[in-house]
């Protein structure tokens, strides 16, 4: 009888998996009739004229099984048309993390015009290391499975599928994700399949109009699916949005509410907050106040910010986005060692020696590109981490009224930022602390229209009798333009400066020369950056029947971006301005004896609610002086309001404006 018991079960096994086998190749054989389908279908290139290729299908499947372990499998099919499609679709990889997922590719062929097949060599199809993590050994298990296509050119069409999958299940608090429905290339077809076992329960929410899943029931599942057709492509324009922002974005999650998110990535975070005996003599060392000799309440302010300095500036940044090498942080002590770490570790250092210094700190998420759904919960909705700190304000922590704290946002990434001021990409965005009470969205503190976001160049000219033009420009800058001073310049050898600053003075004229030029410490982020030069621009004005004209040049280390960007006649895209700012230059040119003003431009003034340029020029003493003030507001401009943007930046940059005339 036993015997037979086993015989039977075998038999059962074995049926089993003859018809899970059975089950894959009809998969297979139905994909590939579908594929077959889609390419005999396929429009050509003059269907699509501004593309290099076409997307035919872009589909993703996430399967999640009684443990919230999710499986996903991705296929594409993509169509050649020109050499930019070949080098953007000749690699394909798929991210993903080695310690707890496998990553198989089940398909990879390129379809030749004539009809024929062409696989990659075994050797095409590799894992390496993201190329975010060269040179940092502890993310390593940050992969990307790539995949080279052979064969293609005009018309072929690449076929791909792969899979990620955990290498095993494991009991998880919930599932969720975020799906893109475009890109840089047009598709006819993107679709997203969600399978959750039968009694799972989620919630969904697009970032703009999107579309209801089609449902089906299965025996102990159910999939939803999201279909979108004939996606456009996003023509890439300067001071755009990031492309998330322009394209129907799908976010889901059956986690309850933002408390679950923020205890499950709380409890991932403080795997790595572990105190040593190295981290508090680090920290009594970094913040030993000269003044006091030791630490005191009222000396919070400067212990913060020499803890701070040292992460950000001390440390190399591995610009992982947060998740992408887990959730789990290294230990302090690690990370010391290493010198690098990614958001996560310098974050868990940073909130370290923050604690150990007395200061209260704890980690936030933040949403840099695509703002959080409001009532989808998920830990997918974050790509940054930050620190909050909550540090005594000098002024009164030893009054009556008690030690008051200011919370101060610092994120360790910010290397060329002021201290104390908070990156444009950051400011605003959607936030989660992750303090063990908070439980709500909140934003990350935003400077609005912030004094400290304002650049000044001041230029000192001097015009003599040959038409020579020399002089001093200097500028002040704080803010988003300390920032474009120092992410520029900072690295830089002397001899890459120098070949800089002649490209800036090639700028003036041709054959202009810079003299001098310097820059303050741009290593120092206590602060602002100043910056300047001397230059001669030999036969700038021009003299002609006894009458003298020049252009007045406008000549800095640090412009406003909005000159490059408003030069378009119209535009595709949004723009994106943020932050608040201010742009100022003032100049003045010292005239020789016996030249007089003949014609000055009239003054231009342009305003809105959003933003506003005014500019004028006036004589003095010893010749004319001129300015030019641009003041940004609103931080996005839908592409309907572009003329406005235009035409304040146009009133000031137009020659018209910037031409002055004099009489010998």
């Amino acid at each position: 009888m036993a015997t037979k018991a086993i015989q039977n079960a075998e038999c059962k096994m074995q049926s089993a998996k003859w018809l899970v086998g059975l089950s894959l190749v009809l998969v297979t054989l139905s994909f590939g009739s579908e594929i077959d389908s889609i390419i005999k279908a396929a429009p050509g290139h003059d269907a699509y004229p501004e593309a290099g290729a076409l997307v035919l299908l872009d589909r993703k499947v996430v399967t999640v099984d009684k443990n919230n372990s999710a499986t996903m499998e991705r296929s594409m099919v993509v169509k050649i048309f020109e050499d930019r499609g070949r080098d953007d679709f000749g690699e394909v990889s798929q991210r993903f993390n080695k310690d707890g997922q496998v990553c198989e590719v089940l398909e990879a062929r390129t379809h030749k015009p004539d009809g024929s097949i062409v696989k990659p060599e075994a050797r095409a199809i590799s894992d390496v290391s993201a190329p975010e993590v060269f040179g940092a050994m502890a993310y390593t298990n940050a992969m990307l499975k790539v995949v080279s296509f052979p064969a293609l050119e005009k018309d072929a069409v690449i076929e791909y599928r792969v899979r990620v999958k955990p290498k095993k299940s494991s009991k998880e608090d919930g599932f969720s994700g975020v799906v893109r429905f475009g890109g840089l290339y047009p598709a006819e077809k993107r679709e997203f399949t969600l399978v959750v076992p039968i009694n799972a329960a989620f919630k969904y929410a697009w970032t703009m109009a999107g579309v209801e899943p089609r449902v089906e029931t299965l025996p102990s599942q159910v999939s939803y699916t999201w279909t979108l057709t004939n996606t456009p492509q996003i023509i890439q324009e300067p001071g755009m949005p990031d492309i998330a922002k322009l394209i129907p974005v799908l976010s889901y999650s059956s986690y309850q509410n933002w408390k679950q998110v923020a205890d499950k990535l709380k409890k991932e975070f403080d795997k790595g907050l572990v105190q040593s005996p190295e981290i508090k003599r680090l920290a009594d060392s970094l913040t030993a106040n000269p003044l006091s000799g030791g630490l005191e309440i009222n000396a919070q302010g400067y212990a913060a910010q020499a803890i701070y300095l040292y992460v950000t500036q001390k440390f190399r940044s591995v610009p992982l986005d947060y998740g992408d090498a887990g959730y789990d942080t290294h230990k302090p002590a690690q990370v010391l060692s290493w010198k690098y770490g990614d958001c996560r570790d310098k974050n868990c250092l940073l909130i370290s020696l923050l604690r150990a210094a007395g200061i209260n700190a704890f980690p936030v998420l933040i949403s840099r590109v695509v703002p959080a759904a409001k009532d989808v919960p998920s830990p997918d909705a974050f790509d940054w981490l930050a620190t909050m700190a909550f540090v005594s304000d000098t002024a009164s922590a030893k009054s009556a009224i008690g030690n008051r704290q200011s919370p101060t946002f610092l994120d360790p990434f910010a290397e060329y930022n002021l201290y104390g001021t908070i990156p444009e990409d950051e400011a605003g965005s959607d936030a989660l602390y992750l303090d063990g009470e908070s439980g709500g969205l909140t934003a990350v503190p935003g400077k609005g229209n912030a004094q400290s976001d304002l650049a000044i160049t001041t230029a000192d000219l001097t015009l003599n009798d040959g038409g020579d033009m020399s002089g001093t420009v200097s500028t002040e800058a704080g803010g988003f333009y300390d920032n474009q001073i120092r992410s520029s310049w900072r690295d830089q050898t002397p001899t890459d400066r120098k070949r800089s600053m002649a490209q800036t003075a090639s700028g003036i004229k041709t054959g202009a020369q810079i003299d001098t030029f310097w820059f303050s410490d741009l290593n120092d982020l206590s602060r602002p950056a100043r910056t300047g030069f001397r230059f001669t621009a030999q036969h700038y004005a021009v003299t002609q029947k006894g009458e003298v004209s020049l252009r007045v040049p406008t000549p800095a280390v640090v412009g406003e971006p909005l000159f490059g960007i408003t030069s378009s006649a119209r535009r595709i895209n949004p723009v994106e301005t943020r932050p608040s700012r201010i742009y100022v230059y003032k100049c003045n040119i010292k005239l020789p004896p016996g030249l007089k003003v003949d014609i000055l431009p009239d003054s231009v003034a342009v305003s809105d609610t959003s933003g506003s340029s005014e500019g004028g020029w006036a004589k003095t003493a010893d010749g004319v002086s001129f300015y030019y003030a641009v003041r940004v507001i609103k931080e996005d401009y839908a592409t309907g309001e572009f003329p406005k943007l235009k035409a304040a930046i146009d009133a000031i940059t137009r020659p018209q404006f910037r031409e002055v005339y004099f009489l010998k």
